[in-house]
């Protein structure tokens, strides 16, 4: 196998919301360029996409494609969640999840930056667009039109009661600031870059159930309840994660590189 939408998909952010993200977990300007710029190259930005390829050791999860693999599952579990939740918490979670490699690492596990074939993207991606392509547009109060009601009916499935009218009007922007304020977004009512990539998350999420409750109605990932992982090891990585506290980081990837030569994106 290859690529596969265990919970639903494909669904694309942007170069601008990449790096705002990777700027928001604390790195520098020229390095969250890179990042998007390598994200894309990963995965065109698509963040639900699950690369299942045993044969090159990888099940590797989202735009920076987070490797699950074997030996590396229950340190991931423990650093970012199972690959669903990693999935569904969309850009954000998965921005923390690079910006902790990339800490330890730098871009090293990423080939494409010993490559140098992220260069060309350092000022941006080719915008999608399409009823899977994100690249929605900026909109705001005063907007009509499609984007204005892809958004109502999103919004709608998160549980506001707006008319899909396609005018973006008082309530619209009302219905936008809430999920600003839930999200810990800038409640300004525009709904731009990381509010549409926040509410694609929460959307995937509502279609596909919570990430703790399992699977979704589509195939659950190889990985996702692995057998061969006992649920007494994955606790215990858990525990030394909180107990190792600042250094937690260090240890996991210390045990990890004792118990698998699979690679570590």
């Amino acid at each position: 196998m290859t690529d596969i939408w265990p919970w639903g998909g494909p669904k694309y952010t942007t170069y601008d919301a990449c790096v705002a993200n990777l700027r928001t977990q604390g790195m520098d300007a020229a390095n969250a360029k890179i990042g998007a710029a390598i994200a894309w190259l990963e995965s065109s930005g698509d963040y639900l996409v699950v690369n299942d390829t045993p044969a090159t050791g990888d099940y590797s999860v989202g735009i920076w494609q987070i490797n699950y693999y074997q030996g590396l599952y229950a340190s991931r579990v423990a650093m970012f969640g199972t690959p669903k939740q990693l999935a569904l918490g969309g850009v954000s979670a998965q921005a923390h999840a690079c910006y902790t490699l990339w800490i330890d690492n730098g871009w090293n596990p990423w080939p494409e930056w010993a490559e140098g074939t992220y260069v060309p993207y350092l000022n941006g991606w080719p915008v999608r667009t399409g009823p899977e392509g994100g690249g929605e547009p900026t909109i705001q109060q005063g907007s009509t039109g499609a984007a204005v009601t892809a958004l109502q009916r999103d919004l709608n499935i998160l549980g506001y009661k707006l008319t899909v009218d396609g005018v973006f009007g008082p309530a619209t922007r009302a219905a936008v600031i809430d999920f600003q304020r839930k999200h810990s977004l800038t409640q300004d009512g525009v709904a731009g870059p990381l509010t549409w990539a926040a509410i694609d998350s929460a959307v995937s999420a509502a279609q596909g159930g919570s990430p703790s409750e399992g699977t979704s109605s589509a195939p659950a990932a190889p990985n996702e309840a692995s057998p061969t992982i006992d649920s007494t090891v994955q606790g215990a990585w858990s525990q030394l994660r909180y107990a190792a506290g600042p250094y937690a980081n260090s240890y996991l990837q210390a045990l990890n590189d004792l118990t698998t030569a699979s690679p570590a994106r």
